[in-house]
């Protein structure tokens, strides 16, 4: 093979070198410009929702801690009745204006399914008062309401640190998951006190 053919060859390959390393380089600059834009994405939807789901647990640990009660008598108007001194926790993640295609699946529809899970006690709570026989009280009306939300909250809680992490946000300087789970063990001994009382009262016997 001679010199000029030799040359034509280099000059060839070199030009399909170069094109190819070229459409690399832009590739590889269009990769890292749509990943640091997804992560500017991810960063604030982040902000955003880990303030409301921080809000939501908060609220939970208020009602967890909801006895029915206000400075030791029970809350009712004529303070023989025990009643809710905290509403419960209210959320709508759909209404937040944010992109929830950037979030992992399996992250999002946790976020998603709150709404649901809160439902779902709502409509626990109204079964109890509805088929309840303790009234005033309400007892295992109030043992269930602080218990369901104490667990969501610890949930919910969990779910924000998730999303903390993926978004690469500095981790929250309250650890409430730790309050929660001492309600939660508290309520525990609570109700097994409770139910072994109850276990233990003699049936009431009825004149018929």
């Amino acid at each position: 093979m001679d010199t000029g053919n030799i040359s034509a060859i280099i000059s060839a390959t070199a030009g399909i070198t170069g094109v190819l390393l070229g459409n690399s380089f832009l590739t590889i600059k269009e990769w890292l410009i749509a990943r640091n834009k997804r992560k500017k994405e991810i960063a604030f939807l982040a902000i955003i929702v880990v303030s409301k789901l921080d809000r939501f647990a908060n609220d939970c640990l208020a009602v967890a801690h909801d006895d029915g009660t206000e400075h030791g008598v029970p809350a009712g108007d004529h303070e023989d009745e025990y009643v809710p001194t905290v509403s419960e926790p209210e959320i709508q993640p759909l209404d937040f204006n944010v992109d929830w295609k950037t979030l992992p699946p399996n992250l999002m529809y946790k976020i998603l399914q709150i709404p649901d899970r809160r439902e779902r006690i709502k409509n626990l709570l109204n079964n109890i008062i509805e088929y309840s026989n303790d009234f005033p009280e309400n007892t295992e009306y109030f043992f269930t309401r602080r218990e369901e939300y104490c667990n969501l909250g610890i949930e919910v809680s969990e779910i924000s640190k998730q999303l903390r992490e993926v978004a690469a946000l500095p981790p929250s300087d309250w650890n409430r998951t730790n309050q929660l789970k001492q309600v939660a063990n508290s309520l525990k001994k609570k109700r097994s006190a409770y139910e072994r009382q109850i276990a233990s009262e003699p049936p009431i016997e009825l004149d018929i």
